[in-house]
């Protein structure tokens, strides 16, 4: 009897400090997110399209400990109206009459190989648990990695493609594991490794930062394996990629300015050189102004010399510009306490093709914006922005 009792009471024991233990963490835990709705319209060669699609994201975030966190969230995106595509439909009609006839075939005959279909989707886009300690910061999991100081190019980030329509729009996370070790008073070492097939397709990336005078630099060396599809056999090659890089970001007076450089040694393949330059200045009367400048090693200095190739690199998961030089500016001005308005202004300077687009945000109460935003392109047929088609797009987004 008396060891019944020892065993029951040991047990009420044990449930009631894991009661408390759990009821301490869910009161540690929080949960938020948002909905979006994006209504996308484009003019293309075939007509006028209507993209829409339906955005939820639930985010989860846990203090497990003082030195000890999880966060996470998940994705839910339904897509609606033109949602099979063709990427032949955003190349000059040049471009693809040449590929033709070196493949020995028809456009027509081709397309179905160059579809592309957005489909309804559950991703989980974040999930990530952190561990904080005296000597090093860590983290293991798929994690936000946001490397350099660009706004609308980033040489140094290895992670992340951006869209030039909208560079700062949230990026999905990289799977990664990373440490962080602080030194000295104002610097941080951060390196990681992003796991592929084996070591050799691995991705491995250092960063050294330090913060002195105002002014962050960085120095970072990354090795990865790129996988590129060849057009003619439809087979993968694959580059060993090696990125040594640098940025510094800072304010002289006032005005902020922020540089970003790499140099890419290719295995097998051309190596190129990548530049950024940057400055911007907010007035008193909250007129802000930006400007960057970007020089692409990979570029072309003419739009005769633009590939088939290319137009896909462009089009597809590297999104890297087809020309040598570019500038990106803007303007943002706030009308009264609710709105924004901006103008965005880029051009490819070697191909003279660019593309204009204002952009109005809308705070219609603490938890619902509006964005609507128009682009015009301009350049000579077969240019790289003249490609585009006139359009523009819409985003509700409303937080709970």
């Amino acid at each position: 009897m008396k060891k019944s009792a020892t065993t029951l009471f040991l047990i009420l024991l044990t449930l009631t400090t894991f009661s408390k233990g759990l009821d301490s963490l869910i009161n540690k835990t929080r949960f938020y997110g948002y909905y979006e709705n994006q209504l996308f319209i484009q003019d293309l060669k075939t007509g006028t399209i209507f993209q829409d699609y339906n955005k939820v994201r639930f985010d989860l975030s846990t203090e497990i400990t003082k030195k000890l966190s999880f966060n996470c969230n998940v994705n839910i995106k339904s897509y609606h109206g033109k949602t099979a595509l063709n990427l032949f439909d955003f190349i000059p009609d040049n471009v693809a009459n040449n590929y033709a006839k070196e493949m020995n075939s028809t456009i027509e005959d081709l397309r179905p190989m160059f579809g592309l279909t957005m489909k309804n989707e559950i991703i989980l886009d974040n999930a990530y648990f952190s561990a904080y300690t005296k000597h090093a910061n860590f983290r293991i999991g798929k994690q936000q990695l946001p490397w350099g100081t660009g706004y609308a190019w980033n040489p140094t980030d290895l992670f992340n493609d951006k869209n030039l329509l909208d560079p700062m729009y949230e990026k999905t996370g990289v799977n990664a594991f990373k440490t962080e070790i602080p030194f000295a008073s104002e610097g941080m070492v951060t390196g990681l490794i992003s796991v592929g097939d084996n070591w050799e397709n691995t991705t491995k990336a250092l960063k050294a930062r330090y913060y002195i005078s105002g002014f962050d630099f960085s120095i970072s060396y990354a090795y990865e394996e790129e996988n590129q599809i060849n057009y003619f056999t439809f087979e993968e090659e694959k580059y060993k990629r090696q990125l040594f890089g640098g940025d510094v970001s800072g304010s002289i007076l006032g005005v902020g300015i922020w540089a970003e450089g790499a140099y890419n040694h290719l295995k097998s393949g051309k190596n190129y050189k990548q530049l950024l330059i940057g400055a911007d200045y907010t007035f008193m009367n909250g007129l802000y102004l930006m400007a960057e400048f970007y020089h692409n090693g990979l570029g072309s200095k003419n739009s005769s010399e633009y590939t088939f190739a290319d137009w896909m690199a462009m089009l597809g998961a590297q999104g890297e510009n087809l020309g040598k030089n570019y500038i990106f500016a803007g303007q943002l001005l706030p009308i009264g306490e609710l709105v924004n308005w901006s103008n965005y202004f880029m051009i490819n300077l070697n191909d003279k093709s660019g593309m204009i687009y204002p952009w109005f945000d809308f705070s219609l109460n603490d938890n619902v914006e509006l964005i609507l935003v128009g682009y015009v392109p301009f350049g000579k047929k077969g240019s790289e922005f003249a490609e585009y088609g006139m359009g523009g797009f819409g985003r509700l987004r409303v937080y709970f």
